[in-house]
């Protein structure tokens, strides 16, 4: 016969857990969390607040508003988009970068899907010059390896602008089910080579 469990003491019993220490960070890390896992525009304060184990005038004490907290989301994704092409693309040229960056790119908006929504997400600038500049700043990655092909300056702007709406555009598509019937991979592939090869000419 087995003995009876001790009973606990009023000292001993099971408190309940303690909740993430709350700081902008801890927030913010928490919201792209939450991005990938509800999307956009279920991110609340008070959502957001639920899944920190707090109640949302406490987070409060480190993000002014919802706005706030979105703008410092999508600054944070930005950054991190930058952050990853540039690892991808260092020490490449041309075509190689060129694949090597678009397949990074689309990975990303696989596996962050709500990170990737906050991203490109409208308005993508309006009256905030920091968040204008970040936007543009998206681009620089890309127009470091235009200059593999001799182009510089606003042809190489334009040219990574056009990059980057192909990728987009793609990704959305796939994204969305439009492709579910095709080798998706292989039509990725065939259209960055398409890109690579235009770029080449120009």
């Amino acid at each position: 016969m087995s003995a009876r469990p001790e009973p606990q003491s009023a000292g001993s019993r099971t408190r309940p857990a303690r909740t993430t220490r709350l700081s902008r960070d801890a927030i913010v890390n928490a919201a792209l969390t939450f991005l990938d896992r509800e999307g956009w525009d279920a991110l609340t304060i008070n959502a957001l607040a639920g899944q920190l184990g707090t109640k949302g005038p406490s987070l409060y004490n480190h993000v002014h508003s919802l706005e706030d907290l979105r703008r410092t989301v999508r600054m944070r994704v930005i950054d991190d988009i930058i952050g990853m092409l540039n690892t991808v693309g260092q020490g490449r040229t041309r075509d190689d970068a060129v694949v090597t960056m678009a397949s990074a790119y689309r990975s990303y908006a696989h596996h962050h899907p709500g990170r990737y929504s906050a991203f490109t997400r409208m308005p993508f600038g309006g009256d905030d010059p920091e968040y204008s500049a970040a936007t543009k700043a998206a681009a620089g990655p890309v127009i470091s390896v235009l200059a593999s092909y001799g182009m510089e300056g606003e042809d190489a702007f334009y040219a990574a602008l056009e990059f980057w709406s192909a990728l987009h555009g793609f990704v959305l598509l796939e994204m969305t089910g439009v492709m579910d019937d095709l080798d998706t991979d292989a039509v990725f592939t065939d259209m960055v080579l398409r890109l690579a090869a235009g770029m080449e000419k120009r």
